[in-house]
């Protein structure tokens, strides 16, 4: 017997996934410090635009041939693709960046995408290569997590 779901049952668990996902972890990964205001607030939203593209991994995985429906209508519903002139939003265009890195090499290998995110975020550390492995352990994490919560009740 297969059991279906709802579109809003999986819109509802990603909310509340992502209403509680914290970016402390990955913050001290990254070793930012009190006072990198800006690095922080470019964190954040690179970290935001991840959790999205794992998500949509999380779905390709457990519906592969509805995946993408789920994510556009998800998407469309909460206005993120476009803005109102009808452009692309920055964060649209960085989910889907991190959606390409993850289409490399699927739910095997994180750390070209912690790779992307430490050349992003990191400047002139002599522990670059900990701190890329040190996040690709991270977002596989965070990618277990969002998977085996994507249909949790």
């Amino acid at each position: 017997m297969q059991t279906t779901y709802a579109e809003s049952d999986l819109f509802e668990n990603f909310d509340a996934l992502l209403e509680t996902y914290d970016i402390s972890n990955e913050l001290m990964v990254f070793e930012l410090g009190k006072f990198h205001f800006l690095r922080k607030r470019k964190a954040k939203q690179e970290l935001k635009a991840l959790f999205y593209a794992l998500w949509k991994l999380a779905l390709k995985q457990s519906f592969p041939d509805d995946y993408e429906r789920f994510f556009s209508t998800y998407c469309k519903d909460n206005n993120l693709e476009k803005d109102a002139a009808g452009n692309a939003t920055t964060f649209f265009r960085s989910v889907e960046v991190y959606n390409t890195l993850l289409a490399e090499h699927g739910t095997s290998n994180f750390s070209n995408v912690a790779d992307f995110l430490t050349d992003q975020l990191v400047k002139d550390s002599s522990r670059r290569e900990y701190i890329t492995l040190k996040l690709a352990l991270s977002i596989r994490s965070t990618y277990n997590l969002i998977f085996q919560k994507l249909i949790a009740n």
